[in-house]
């Protein structure tokens, strides 16, 4: 599944652009996602969808896909991933433009650009293997 990202990510980088207000650290970030769900664009469309939950919980689906629940902190000016279904760290620098936060991926394909396009209050919704009878 990463690497499904990486390589889509790594063919629709965008350049970061003027970014003003500098990187987003823990707080801001948790102020901003907590209790909602954003919408990634990576410049060729959804990229998927992360509901951020209590205690810097997240829960993650590629757009049609499976959701997988992790984990987020901060290491340095990075906002960092750990998924369940890999336990390797996704770590991005976040960044606020009005009411909007866009990200640059830190990782193999560093430069990945994505921003946010819509946050809602609402839950992920799920597909998967246990969902059904």
């Amino acid at each position: 599944m990463l690497a499904r990202f990486l390589l889509a990510a790594t063919i629709a980088a965008l350049p970061l652009g003027a970014l003003a207000e500098g990187t987003l650290n823990a707080d801001e970030f948790e102020a901003h996602v907590t209790g909602k769900t954003l919408t990634y664009d990576y410049g060729a469309g959804v990229l998927g969808i992360e509901q951020y939950l209590p205690g810097r919980k997240v829960r993650w689906a590629f757009e049609g896909d499976i959701c997988v629940n992790g984990i987020w902190y901060q290491q340095e000016d990075q906002i960092c991933f750990v998924y369940e279904n890999d336990g390797v760290a996704q770590c991005w620098e976040f960044y606020k433009e009005g009411d909007v936060i866009s990200g640059t991926y830190m990782g193999d394909a560093a430069g990945t650009f994505i921003m946010e396009i819509s946050k809602t209050p609402n839950p992920l919704s799920c597909a998967g293997p246990e969902v059904g009878v």
